[in-house]
């Protein structure tokens, strides 16, 4: 597989404008488990070693619906709090009031103020204005893991959880905000994996005017065969 970076890259700066930004905006960040970090240390080696741990498949879907992530067939049930993985891609500052058409971005931390320093830093092009906003933008398009290709649902069996990396034993870099995709419900052999993209006060797709195709964990399956049945 293509896309192996097991966890999102932040630089130092970026990663010091977050923490400053929910310090300020008094966001709750709640600190990854014990056993979440074992799990996303689990899940991380195998993501360097084979792009996505054995018992999850990507498979292409019908038409234009682009691919999916199933349980395998032959695999144990997912269980409700379970790490699927951490959602990986490219942290940059955003401007607020330009549009990121990106089918593979998360805006985990959003309404950020810059300093004129950093703003000559990180958006050059544009004059320096104090009450300008920027969102913390996460972006898998170009470099990412199997995380992107989990399609949206109105009905999830995972939900995207922001959450602190502590410092730690597993070897996992801390982190002020990290993404991390967590099953909400137990998720059966042959389903497909679904997580709900935004909420629906601010949806995604109501922005785009768009209507997504309505799946749910049991609109597609993968046979034994490890065909996509369904739909």
């Amino acid at each position: 597989m293509k896309f192996k970076m097991p966890r999102p890259v932040i630089t130092p700066e970026i990663n010091l404008i977050a923490r400053r930004a929910i310090r300020v905006q008094k966001i709750y960040v709640p600190a990854a488990t014990r056993k979440n970090l074992k799990e996303i240390a689990q899940i991380s080696g195998e993501i360097k070693k084979k792009g996505l741990p054995s018992y999850l498949i990507v498979r292409k879907l019908k038409g234009k619906l682009g691919h999916g992530v199933f349980l395998h067939p032959e695999a144990k049930p997912i269980e409700r709090g379970q790490v699927i993985a951490s959602y990986a891609g490219e942290m940059q500052l955003f401007p607020q009031n330009q549009s990121d058409d990106s089918d593979y971005a998360f805006a985990p931390i959003v309404d950020i103020r810059l300093t004129k320093e950093e703003q000559l830093r990180f958006d050059p092009k544009r004059k320096y204005h104090p009450r300008r906003l920027y969102a913390l933008d996460l972006d898998a398009v170009r470099k990412g893991n199997f995380t992107r290709f989990i399609n949206h649902s109105e009905k999830p069996n995972i939900e995207a959880c922001l959450l602190r990396i502590p410092p730690n034993s597993h070897g996992l870099k801390p982190a002020s905000a990290e993404i991390v995709y967590i099953a909400k419900k137990r998720i059966h052999p042959g389903e497909q994996l679904l997580v709900c993209y935004e909420g629906e006060d601010k949806s995604y797709w109501g922005v785009m005017g768009i209507k997504p195709f309505p799946i749910t964990p049991k609109t597609f399956q993968l046979s034994s065969s490890l065909k996509v049945q369904g739909a």
